[in-house]
């Protein structure tokens, strides 16, 4: 069911979009991570499944995506893993579990989407407390899109983030926040065209 769903994305988006791949050679071969994408639209993840060559990897999803019949089908033949308003430390449990076992994971560290082309929202603390815990690195990816009809979108993938420094610290959630932000969204920000950051 996995290729088959791939293979209806990529087809659906060529259709609907002009879509642009860059810097996918940054991407590791030899370690795992977290993709850490932004996020602008209910297309963003489809689309990062359907052209980000990236191996063994699972998803964090809303919870309420899993009680919808086809949807909830489709998001666990991707390993999708729920994310429960207010019980976000299960969710950082069982991506840790994964990255551990050597999967890769998506999540968008904005926490939510950021309608508006060229603004990015603040980064939650998850990716970096998830990273540095799990002791992998992160891939920051920037999407540019307006998801209007034959649009360009572009992905832009760019340099694996190594937090090894991190490794065995037990950092303070105002250490987490600054990583998150000078190190993780600054990236972010850089290969998704952002004009304005941190709303």
């Amino acid at each position: 069911m996995k290729k088959f769903v791939l293979a209806a994305a990529r087809l659906f988006y060529k259709i609907l979009f002009k879509v642009e791949i860059e810097g996918v050679e940054k991407i590791p071969c030899d370690k795992n991570f977290i993709v850490t994408p932004n996020h602008l639209s209910n297309f963003d993840p489809p689309l990062i499944a359907a052209f980000l060559p990236v191996e063994n990897v699972a998803y964090m999803a809303k919870a309420s995506l899993f009680k919808v019949p086809v949807v909830a089908q489709v998001i666990k033949a991707f390993e999708a893993f729920p994310v429960k308003r207010g019980e976000g430390m299960a969710a950082i449990k069982t991506a840790i579990r994964f990255l551990r076992d050597g999967k890769n994971i998506v999540m968008f560290p904005e926490g939510r989407r950021v309608h508006t082309p060229g603004v990015l929202g603040k980064g939650k603390q998850g990716a970096v407390v998830i990273a540095t815990k799990a002791e992998v690195g992160i891939l920051p990816v920037g999407i540019e899109a307006t998801y209007k009809f034959r649009s360009r979108v572009k992905v832009t993938v760019g340099d694996y983030i190594d937090l090894s420094e991190y490794k065995g610290q037990k950092l303070t959630p105002e250490e987490v926040q600054n990583i998150t932000d000078q190190v993780v969204m600054e990236k972010i920000a850089v290969l998704s065209g952002a004009r304005t950051y941190g709303n």
